[in-house]
């Protein structure tokens, strides 16, 4: 839902249309997610921070940053995996999440 929700409220001014696409697929022993999107893109000087708590470019239009950072968390520490995003201006975003497929069942001693 974040990400939709990030490609609708950053990646598309106000009444454009755009197309959203998710491909998952399953690579040995990995399920990989991935999410892009055709809009606006994210710039090169805000791709790396974009996973960052409270990072955002719209604070003003009343973003908070966290977005991103929740699903970064919940990739990596809930369900074991990665994510990476990759951007062009102008050509939209592209989000990668590799999965496990069965996940490493933590036991608490």
């Amino acid at each position: 839902t974040n990400l939709t929700d990030n490609s609708l409220i950053h990646g598309y001014p106000q009444g454009q249309t755009g197309k959203l696409c998710w491909n998952i697929r399953s690579v040995a022993d990995r399920i990989i997610i991935e999410y892009n999107d055709d809009g606006c893109g994210i710039a090169p000087e805000h791709i790396d921070k974009i996973f960052n708590p409270f990072y955002t470019t719209a604070r003003s239009e009343g973003g908070t940053g966290l977005g991103l950072h929740i699903v970064y968390n919940l990739i990596v520490q809930r369900l074991q995996g990665t994510i990476d995003a990759s951007s062009t201006l102008g050509e939209g975003v592209r989000f990668i999440i590799s999965l496990p497929q069965e996940p490493v069942t933590k036991l608490n001693p």
